[in-house]
């Protein structure tokens, strides 16, 4: 073979691996732009506001095993096509389930997880953790995907 044909070889391999890697850490909703319309503990409803809002998908998990599905054109193949298992270490939730269509993000998990905090939410206004109207997950969260604390907690 020629030197040109093993860069090709070598750059579709490469770019094969870093598909596979990237479709190991990606999940299909990007959970710090839904904005809270209702929550009330560890489960919550809201919308989706990012580009790759078109389709849908869900996801139901015991422990670290999760059963995934995804419609959306710009997401990687799962393993069976648009379905398949997959191991993931969500923060030790014993149940979690989100289910996603176009803009519409129902969330919940138990206890709670990085993917689902604990809010309490009513009609677009945030009242825990993180009082405000129209709310994104990411903005009650820390900067390390960790919860904000208030200053009662704190002392």
């Amino acid at each position: 073979p020629t030197n040109g044909s093993l860069l090709h070889t070598k750059f579709h391999i490469t770019r094969n691996l870093s598909f596979f890697v990237t479709m190991a850490r990606d999940d299909a909703v990007d959970e710090e732009n839904i904005v809270l319309i209702c929550a009330v503990c560890c489960a919550n409803c809201g919308l989706y506001n990012d580009a790759d809002c078109l389709g849908c998908s869900g996801k139901a998990g015991l422990c670290c095993l999760n059963c995934q599905f995804c419609c959306k054109p710009s997401a990687p193949c799962l393993p069976l096509g648009c379905c398949g298992p997959r191991c993931e270490n969500d923060g030790c939730s014993v149940f979690n389930i989100q289910c996603q269509f176009c803009q519409f993000v129902l969330s919940g998990a138990v206890p709670c997880n990085k993917e689902v905090p604990v809010a309490v939410s009513l009609l677009g206004a945030t009242l825990y953790p993180k009082c405000g109207c129209c709310v994104k997950i990411g903005d009650i969260k820390g900067g390390s995907g960790d919860y904000v604390e208030s200053e009662e907690m704190e002392r």
